[in-house]
């Protein structure tokens, strides 16, 4: 079922241009629906003609022509030809491909386009070079670059100074909100306990993709061990095949960045990273570290002044990414297990409350809702690092919001029981290591996911308890 995205597809519909052709990019992790998206674009606009082409990863063996054969049998079937295009180079293909798109409300998809680039090196200036002669002046015709390599696309293409200037609409997909689910899965949502919902979305993350997999009406437990520890599910070995076509030439670097920032619950800075990896930090590291981040599989969590309302220049590395974090903290490790089934960790309740802080991250906005702060007055939202110093103690934050002249220090729970006052000490020796500038007031905030028990509301010391389950139903 397709969800979300409303956004996004107005965006790109009303960036049909009467008089001129329409160039537009849409980038994101795989999975995560850029193809889905393109494909609704006929169904929800009016006498929309869809040509959809894409490229496979890289294969060392498929040489230059192989590759421009397979193309033209793509541009053969989408454009109902009874004949082979002309495709002895990529020029004469894309000028035939061109001269097709002559009808008004016609889009051009070219998915995965730094799959095709990157194995034919002169493509892009091909490319450009036929978008300036014939595509731009196609009147209601749109163009769709699209690819999983965001770091690759905003080199290429929104960086590059042939372009600049050209792109109409950038968009970089995220995962799906809380709120989409309910549309996503439809009416079984409604019968499936929220904590089960947000137990799922912990481990995989709200990725289209990963959503497809799961069973509503079986638990969370017996989809995660169906999904991510038997052997032949569809999560178990996911990340290994995805990982691997996006960055086959530095697959074992990346990856090893990855997993060792996972093992850390704080997150590392560069220079912690590159000690546990025992390498000396260099370009390769900042490179890496900027691809990661564009690709959506790591974050920066960056100190922050409350004071002068001013993010700091220090930053911890985390794990953006659910489904990434899971892999590494709870399905690697049972890899090497014989048999068809590995065992699921003992650990897993905890580990899946450590990755309930990140679905919070990525359902922010539904957190501001219930706090009343509206996102133009929220100058931070988002984990905080204290840092030590001599005269105070280093602290984290699950979530920390900053509006004005009111700080709110929210605490991320999800367990399997309900949370009990013991919440509220700990709470309060957290606020107590900040540093509290005068001016400005602190307010303890309880984000959960399950259940809470009645002496914490009694206790009155919550400014807001908030059930994050709450978020599949606001709109």
């Amino acid at each position: 079922m397709f969800a979300g995205r409303k956004k996004e597809i107005k965006q790109l519909l009303e960036s049909f241009s009467r008089t001129k052709g329409t160039l537009n990019v849409i980038r994101g992790r795989r999975r995560i629906g850029k193809t889905r998206l393109i494909k609704e674009l006929p169904v929800v606009g009016r006498n929309i003609t869809l040509r959809y082409l894409t490229s496979s990863p890289p294969v060392e063996k498929m040489s230059d022509s192989e590759e421009r054969v397979l193309y033209a049998e793509q541009v053969k079937s989408q454009f109902e030809l009874s004949y082979m295009p002309p495709h002895t180079t990529w020029r004469e293909l894309f000028a035939f491909i061109a001269d097709q798109c002559s009808t008004r409300r016609t889009i051009l998809a070219i998915d995965e386009i730094n799959w095709l680039a990157t194995r034919s090196s002169g493509f892009m200036s091909v490319f450009f070079e036929l978008w300036e002669n014939q595509f731009t002046h196609k009147k209601e015709v749109m163009v769709i670059l699209s690819g999983s390599l965001s770091s690759w696309i905003e080199e290429n293409i929104l960086m590059n100074k042939g372009f600049v200037g050209r792109v109409s609409v950038a968009i970089t997909l995220k995962e799906l909100s809380l709120n989409d689910m309910p549309t996503f899965f439809g009416a079984r949502i409604k019968k499936t306990p929220s904590v089960e919902v947000l137990k799922m979305l912990s481990a995989v993350g709200a990725v289209p993709r990963y959503l497809e997999e799961l069973d509503l009406a079986k638990t969370a437990g017996t989809n995660l061990s169906r999904l991510a520890f038997d052997k032949s599910g569809f999560l178990h070995d996911e990340f290994e095949k995805m990982f691997y076509d996006l960055f086959s030439k530095e697959n074992r670097f990346y990856r090893t960045i990855l997993e060792t920032i996972s093992q850390s619950k704080r997150g590392l800075t560069a220079k912690e990273l590159a000690e546990q990896m025992k390498l000396t930090y260099s370009g390769r590291y900042s490179t890496a570290i900027a691809v990661l981040e564009e690709v959506g599989f790591l974050k920066r969590q960056y100190t922050w002044d409350i004071a002068r309302r001013k993010q700091g220049k220090k930053y911890a590395l985390k794990i953006s990414d659910n489904y990434t974090a899971f892999y590494f903290r709870a399905i690697q490790p049972t890899r090497l297990q014989s048999g068809i089934h590995s065992e699921a960790p003992k650990h897993l309740p905890s580990l899946l409350g450590l990755q309930f802080e990140n679905l919070v991250h990525n359902n922010v906005a539904f957190i501001l809702d219930q706090l009343h702060i509206k996102p133009s007055d929220a100058a931070f939202a988002a984990p905080y690092l204290q840092t030590a110093t001599a005269q105070r103690e280093g602290c984290q934050i699950d979530l920390l919001i900053q509006a004005r002249n009111r700080v709110y220090v929210c605490e991320c729970k999800l367990y399997n029981e309900e949370i009990t006052r013991s919440i509220i000490p700990e709470v309060q020796t957290k606020i107590a290591k900040l540093h509290r500038p005068s001016g400005i007031s602190f307010h303890p905030v309880l984000i959960h996911g399950n259940r809470v028990a009645e002496s914490v509301f009694e206790e009155d010391y919550f400014d807001e308890i908030v059930h994050l389950g709450d978020g599949l139903w606001a709109y």
